[in-house]
């Protein structure tokens, strides 16, 4: 099972609390992008959306679908999530980040540990898994720095907020990040 908190050189990741909430709705609301590429922040949020989210996250199991608030000087900045599918032969990842924090690496940051503890705590973890909406372009690059694969795009996949969405596919095997790693 994975640790509670994780730490990188910037960041802490620790479960959500429900105190989080209003640092939820400030990140939600500091970027159009949360509502238009999250199926999960409902359009016209409110405080009692965000506090929906954070009971959520809370009540996850950690074993098969652990979540974390990203917490950056001293504030609660973003998410990152798994779910196990297969016996944990795979993950899918999902993260995000304060709008005023993109384009600094802090959500790479983060991924890059999960990424990090996924492999090393489930010896039969093979692969992870993104899909993210395939006009969200910052979302790309951040799986594209980490080596994830652009494994396609399935048309019209996810219908979100009235209307049909393009979803892209990315992949990262075992393997492939243990290359990665040994390269750094």
């Amino acid at each position: 099972m994975f640790p509670d908190e994780l730490e990188t050189a910037r960041l802490l990741l620790k479960p959500f609390e429900a105190g989080d909430a209003g640092a939820v709705l400030d990140y939600w609301q500091s970027d159009p992008a949360w509502e238009r590429f999250n199926a999960s922040v409902p359009a016209n949020f409110q405080l009692a959306d965000a506090e929906a989210f954070v009971a959520t996250m809370c009540n996850r199991d950690r074993r098969s679908s652990p979540g974390w608030a990203l917490v950056y000087q001293d504030s609660v900045v973003g998410v990152v999530s798994l779910v196990f599918e297969q016996d944990n032969r795979i993950a899918v990842i999902g993260y995000g980040i304060h709008g005023d924090l993109r384009g600094q690496g802090l959500c790479a940051e983060a991924v890059s540990a999960v990424v990090d503890q996924a492999f090393a705590h489930f010896a039969a973890l093979q692969k992870i898994r993104a899909h993210t909406d395939a006009k969200n372009v910052p979302s790309a690059r951040v799986l594209a720095k980490l080596g994830f694969i652009h494994e396609g795009t399935l048309r019209q996949n996810q219908f979100v907020k009235g209307r049909f969405v393009d979803e892209a596919i990315f992949g990262l095997i075992r393997e492939d990040w243990v290359k990665q790693d040994r390269a750094r």
